[in-house]
């Protein structure tokens, strides 16, 4: 199995447990929507099944919380074992910072350890309802047409980063209840983190993707096959959840897993997560200063192919697609 092959299965880990979410997004265009019961308590706190909780969006988390701001990483690592041994890492950066009004800033940042130049990331802003971001060291642009759908799919894809392992381990991932605590003043009740006893057996994937005539590329083939047959061989950590609002305030998971169809094959996922401020310690979101228009066409090309005669301004402006509806 070749070094980018290990990397696609780490990393399918959390991205295509991500794709799977059950949870649709919050209608766009309603950026105070969270604020408008920010701090308020659910009626319940499901604490028979604690699991579930990781799995809490940021636009929930805040409507329980109010603002709040949180930091978390991420490493995957794949170990094949053949005529020698072929080990690959990735390590994330994460952080959200989460307005009670609906205002939100995420970054992610990813190093593949391939040395200088290995790095990349994406900083993401949605303010006044409107969504701005930029790829690591590039300038920001404005994104009109997103309306925050997905920035918010990329801030929620960092803050449930707990969530997504908790998916990938299913029923084989156990919260022992270990008693309470405190964190930023707050009761928290803290969990541990172990494997079912006899958690061997293979978790199907529940992919529900058509493919074109011919079947998946060979990455997705591979992506699918740990979705398929991925084995739970190791789990740990703890979570403190808010005792009133059940929000996870600090996660901290790890996890195993072989491969059913090929046992030499081991991916080991850890995740991190602890929200670092609440309320009026956290600061406001704001748009970034001189953000660029959005551009939807490499301007240098379509500047020569105007003055070739080739399309005039006024078709290359009506031929600009309008804006994304708003989601009902």
């Amino acid at each position: 199995m070749a070094g980018r092959s290990a990397i696609a299965l780490a990393v399918c880990a959390a991205a295509l447990a991500a794709c799977s979410r059950g949870a649709a997004p919050p209608a766009a265009g309603a950026p105070g929507r969270a604020g408008a019961a920010a701090g308020s308590a659910p009626s319940e706190v499901d604490w028979e099944h604690p699991a579930a909780l990781l799995a809490m969006d940021a636009d929930e988390a805040s409507r329980r919380l109010g603002s709040f701001e949180w930091a978390g990483m991420a490493g995957f690592t794949v170990t094949t074992q053949a005529d020698g041994t072929s080990r690959v890492h990735v390590a994330e950066r994460h952080r959200v910072r989460q307005a009670a009004n609906g205002e939100f800033e995420a970054d992610a940042e990813i190093d593949e350890g391939r040395g200088p130049g290995g790095e990349a990331g994406k900083h993401v802003v949605f303010a006044g309802g409107l969504t701005y971001a930029r790829a690591q060291f590039a300038p920001w642009r404005e994104r009109p047409t997103d309306h925050g759908r997905d920035a918010r799919r990329f801030r929620d894809e960092s803050f449930t980063l707990a969530g997504d392992l908790a998916r990938l381990q299913g029923p084989a991932l156990v919260l022992t209840p270990a008693g309470t605590t405190q964190l930023l003043g707050r009761e928290v009740r803290r969990f541990t983190v172990s494997l079912a006893k006899g958690a061997t057996a293979a978790l199907a994937g529940t992919d529900p993707r058509q493919f074109a005539t011919g079947g998946a590329d060979e990455e997705t083939r591979r992506h699918l096959a740990f979705l398929d047959g991925r084995i739970p061989v190791a789990a740990g950590g703890e979570v403190l959840f808010d005792d009133r609002t059940g929000v996870p305030l600090r996660a901290r998971l790890s996890g195993a897993f072989s491969l059913k169809d090929d046992p030499r094959v081991r991916v080991q996922v850890e995740v991190a997560g602890e929200v670092k401020a609440l309320g009026p310690k956290v600061a406001a979101v704001v748009a970034p200063k001189d953000a660029l228009k959005d551009s939807r066409k490499p301007p240098g090309v379509a500047l020569a192919l105007e003055r070739a005669g080739f399309k005039s301004r006024e078709k290359a402006a009506a031929a600009e697609p309008a804006d994304e509806p708003e989601a009902p």
